[in-house]
């Protein structure tokens, strides 16, 4: 028995011999034929992908990138339109089985926040706040702060590069605007919008501080105010005349450069001018006495820059009596020249 399981074990390897030659000669040849294919594969990709790029730069598309794996060609592109563009020039091409492309995703914008600034004027200060980009636009604004005659300046701004400088610049210009004559003046720059508040001295202060404002760039918000101009002209001494005519009297004439000033600065307030008298004399006299003196006021102004047509001179004589005329202070009283803003104010 032991001598025939030798002898059978002897006849299998014999079998087996032939079959290991046979496996090892198909691996060797697949071997041989995937070297030689090798070099033949590169050489093609090679060539595919210089003749795609040629074509790709002659029709000006010089940006998209080619590679071939293969015969099939992978485009990138840098938009629809070029991809589409591509690959109706590289897929015609000789020896090329397919193509594709993709539009890389645009890299994302850093988001900028913008700037914030709060001035706010004092009796002799300022306080600065908020966030800035750099510390050159932190000086200039403390420094535009410091201009205005603020003995101090707070100074309680911080530096951050990722905020933009959106209509810093012009702050300067809106705080030099507004100067001196402002009360309670605060400038604010929030969220993109300026607003500006506070007391300005007149209506064309208003103006030049909201055309520094909108130069900015950015919307504004108007919240200024302006002093009230009849109250003003309310203020001033009472106008007076020489004795039983319509002489201006010194007194008077500076009290009327000043309305001139007061005028010129507030171009939009018209002026009614009311001659009125007291009741001595005769009522057709009298009417024609405060016509003169309405009509004195009215040349006055008129010759010291306001414009003719803002100005209205009216005499009523001793038809408006402001108090019973029984005595001599309160003919005296009587005896005026009335200065009204256009919306009937006196």
């Amino acid at each position: 028995m032991l001598q025939n399981w030798k002898l059978n074990k002897s006849n299998n390897k014999r079998r087996f011999r032939p079959l290991v030659g046979l496996i090892v000669a198909v691996l060797g040849l697949g071997v041989l034929m995937t070297a030689q294919q090798l070099p033949n594969r590169h050489r093609m990709e090679a060539d595919l992908t210089q003749r795609s790029t040629q074509a790709l730069h002659s029709a000006g598309l010089s940006d998209v990138r080619v590679t071939f794996t293969g015969r099939d060609g992978r485009l990138t592109a840098g938009s629809p339109a070029e991809a589409e563009q591509a690959l109706d020039i590289v897929r015609p091409l000789e020896g090329v089985r397919a193509a594709e492309a993709q539009v890389p995703p645009a890299p994302a914008k850093p988001v900028l926040v913008p700037p914030s600034a709060l001035v706010v004027m004092g009796h002799g200060t300022a306080s600065v706040s908020g966030t800035v980009p750099s510390e050159s636009a932190r000086t200039a604004l403390v420094g535009a702060a410091a201009t205005l005659g603020a003995e101090s300046v707070e100074d309680r701004l911080t530096v951050d590069a990722g905020v933009t400088d959106a209509a810093l610049p012009g702050l300067a210009d809106v705080l030099r605007a507004i100067g001196h004559r402002a009360t309670g003046a605060t400038v604010r720059l929030d969220g993109g919008t300026l607003t500006v508040s506070g007391t300005v001295s007149s209506e064309a202060h208003k103006n030049t501080v909201l055309t520094a404002a909108r130069a900015t760039g950015a919307p504004v918000v108007d919240q200024l105010a302006i002093p009230d101009v009849a109250q003003q002209l309310r203020d001033l001494p009472q106008l007076t005349f020489a004795s039983g005519g319509d002489s201006l009297t010194t007194t008077s004439k500076a009290s009327l450069v000043t309305v001139s000033w007061l005028l010129k600065a507030n171009p939009s307030t018209r002026l009614r001018i009311e001659g009125h008298t007291d009741a001595t004399g005769s009522a057709e006299s009298n009417l024609v006495l405060s016509r003169a003196r309405a009509e004195a006021v009215r040349d006055f102004l008129a010759a010291h820059g306001v414009a003719a047509d803002r100005l209205t001179a009216t005499g009523y004589g001793e038809t408006r009596l402001k108090v019973p005329d029984t005595s001599a202070a309160n003919r005296a009283e009587n005896r005026r020249v009335e200065l009204l803003t256009g919306d009937g104010r006196s």
